[in-house]
Parts: C-alpha cells; structure tokens; sequence
C-alpha cells in the first residue's frame, strides 16, 4: 500500500511540474544571448531616482548595481530591434500561432517590490500574426504580445512572475498616435496590444519609444492581403427584373500576381463568375436578381481572406405599377388624340401592353416599342416611358437588345 501511494505522488508531482512549465512554454524554451549581458565595456545608463529624476552615469553594464536611492535604470544595448528565437508554440492556448520572437535592444534594472533585491529583465515582443482585414470594420487588425523577461548573468530566464517596485513604460507609436504601455510585472503576464490601420500596402510601420531612444525602434509589421467585394446597392428589384454592379479587388497590397476569384451567388446569376485581378483597379461584374429571396455574393480564393455580402431582393411592385400606369396613360393620349370612343377594353389592353414591354426589355434584353434604345439600367421614368410609348404606338416586331 505505502509503495502504492509513494508511486502516486511521484507521478502527481511529475504532472504538476508538467503543468507549470505548460504556462510558460515560450520562457522555458528562450534563452537570451550571452553577448547582450556580458558587456565589461563602459555605456551610458539612465537611471532614475527616488525623486523621479533621471540621470545619466557610465559604467560596465555587467557590473551595474542600483543605489539605495535609485529605483530603476535601462542602458542600449544595439540600435535596432533583434530576433531572439523561433519557434511554434502547440500546446498553449494563450500562445498559439506564435511565429517569431523579437527583443528590444534595451537591459532593463529595476527593484522587485517583495524584496526590493535588483533585477535584470529585457521586454520580449511576440508578432503572433499578419495584420488582417475586419470586413465588419474596414481597416486592418494585428495584435503584438509584449513579454517582459528577467535574465541572469548566464543568458537565461527566471520562470517565476515578479511584481516590480516601480513600474515602467514604453509608447508604440503608429503613426497617427503613441499608446502607452505599463509594465508592472516581468515574466507573467504577457501584454497584448492592439494594431489598427486604415489602409496599409505591403507592411506596417510601427515604432516602439522608450525613455533611452524617444525616437523609437521601427518595426515592420506584415500585411496579409484580401479580396473585398463591394456594392453601392444593397437591394435589387427581384423575380430577374434588375442587374446591378458588383466590385471585386484587393486590400493591403500593391504588387502581385495576376489573382484568380470565383464568384458564386447563393440566387441569381453573374455575368462573369472568374474574374482575374492583375492591377490596383477592382474587376466589375453584373448581378441579375431571381426569385425574391436573399442574394448572398461570395468571393473565394483558396489561399486569401475574402468577405460575403448580402443583397436583399424586393418584389417588383413598384416596376408593375409604373408599367402599367404608362401603358394606361398611352393609350388614353392615344385614343384622345384619334378621337375615338373611350371602352374598358382599349385602356386595359394599353396596360396590359406597356407591362409586356418592360418585362420582354428588362427581362430578356428585347424591345418591343419600334425605337433604338441604348440606355442602361433600371429607373422609375424608364419603366414609366416604357410603358407609355407601348401603350400609345402599340408593340412592334421583337429586336433583342444588350441590356
């Protein structure tokens, strides 16, 4: 029995060692390089005081120690930002996706507000992914992990979370505006920090602003591209009445590769259902409303983000009645000015005419009204005169159109 529960417990143990490390699965693997924290030569260190001044003083960051009075200190290390390291993280939920480690060239010294003991600690940031495009926003979104790390003489981190006595702060700056960001801990919790722009082509700039460099360490963010479809309209005339313009292009990049998109309609048809992006100019396609529920238009590419819209189809009431109304007020004009006798039968067979008319035009491409008729679209005075021309001259021989 006693051998039994020893064996449980060692196997308790193991797994509850397991799990922390778990939490940690990005610290316990990095390691920061050896060179960045054995620097005997001497550099200029801010450091700042009780009473909040900051000072600058040489000496070996290596050996640097805070004073009594002194609360923290940060010293460069190089000019640019660096990669650290490279790795997918699988097992961890809150760092899934993660692509690449980058670190500030910056050493950080600050008191642990527990002990107040110093400690050493560089600020990690983690691009978990391209910034992506919000169809329901229209603009682009990323996010970036910041994760302030404690490091020892040898290059390696401490896993444990330390609160610090005195907080501090950096700015990322994108453009339009600097976001604060406080550091109060190292090791745990990570801090995430949201990315927007509006319209960005390729990549995005963003700068990080510290108090050693206010003018910031440049980093390019990438850009994944998508393919947006778009419309003025958001309604059409149903039952194959209507055709509007659909516009199909590409978000977030500048050159590329002719691009292939399908265009597949849930109702209704599209003139050219493949179209091939090649330029900075969107393709055009013609939709044609059927039946009278919703049209939902999609553009796929198997290997880019693309969006869905929605165009809502209303039944042709409005397109019946101004048909009719014309063909009706034709053949009135048309029996008065022949001076004939009005009958039920004349005026009903007018109406009847100027709705055949607009349906055979607008539905099939054909006219039947004698005249050339060029004009495009679908508008309350064309319908209108449609059925006032059949209504007064009658239908002619059938012509078929583009429409």
């Amino acid at each position: 029995m006693k051998t039994r529960l020893t064996f449980l417990f060692v196997v308790g143990v193991v797994i509850a060692n397991g799990q922390i490390k778990r939490s940690f699965p990005i610290i316990d693997k990095l390691v920061i390089p050896k060179q960045t924290m054995q620097q005997a030569v001497q550099a200029e260190i801010s450091v700042v005081n009780d009473a909040q001044d900051t000072i600058s003083i040489m000496a070996a960051p290596k050996y640097f120690q805070l004073k009594p009075d002194q609360q923290k200190a940060a010293v460069k290390s190089g000019e640019e930002i660096t990669t650290v390291g490279q790795q997918q993280v699988l097992d961890d939920n809150q760092l899934q996706g993660t692509e690449k480690i980058f670190m500030l060239p910056e050493l950080y010294y600050a008191r642990e507000m527990s002990t107040n003991e110093q400690i050493s600690y560089r600020i990690l940031f983690i691009d978990a992914a391209p910034l992506r495009y919000s169809f329901d926003k229209s603009r682009f979104e990323g996010s970036i992990r910041f994760l302030p790390v404690q490091v020892s003489e040898t290059g390696t981190v401490d896993h444990s979370k330390k609160i610090l006595a005195q907080p501090d702060e950096i700015e990322i700056s994108t453009g339009r505006q600097s976001i604060p960001l406080t550091i109060q801990s190292v090791n745990w919790p990570p801090l995430d920090f949201t990315v927007t722009a509006e319209s960005p082509l390729d990549s995005f700039e963003i700068k990080i602003l510290t108090a050693s460099n206010p003018l910031g360490y440049a980093k390019k963010l990438p850009v994944e591209p998508a393919i947006e479809i778009s419309g003025n309209r958001s309604t059409v005339s149903g039952l194959g009445i209507q055709t509007i313009p659909v516009y199909v292009s590409l978000k977030g990049v500048t050159a590329f590769q002719p691009v292939s998109v399908t265009i597949e309609p849930s109702l209704g048809s599209v003139d050219n259902p493949t179209v091939v992006l090649t330029g900075d100019k969107p393709a055009l396609i013609n939709v044609r409303s059927e039946g009278l529920g919703d049209i939902i238009l999609t553009a796929s590419n198997p290997n880019l983000l693309s969006n869905s819209i929605v165009i809502h189809q209303q039944f042709p009431i409005l397109f019946i009645l101004l048909s009719m109304l014309g063909g009706l007020i034709g053949s009135i004009t048309h029996i008065m000015t022949g001076r004939r006798k009005f009958a039920f039968r004349p005026l009903f067979l007018g109406a009847l005419l100027g709705l055949i008319a607009a349906v055979a035009y607008w539905g099939l491409g054909i006219v039947l009204i004698g005249f050339s008729v060029e004009t495009k679209g679908l508008t309350e005075a064309m319908v209108f005169g449609f059925g006032l021309l059949a209504g007064f001259f009658g239908l002619l021989p059938a012509r078929k159109v583009n429409v």
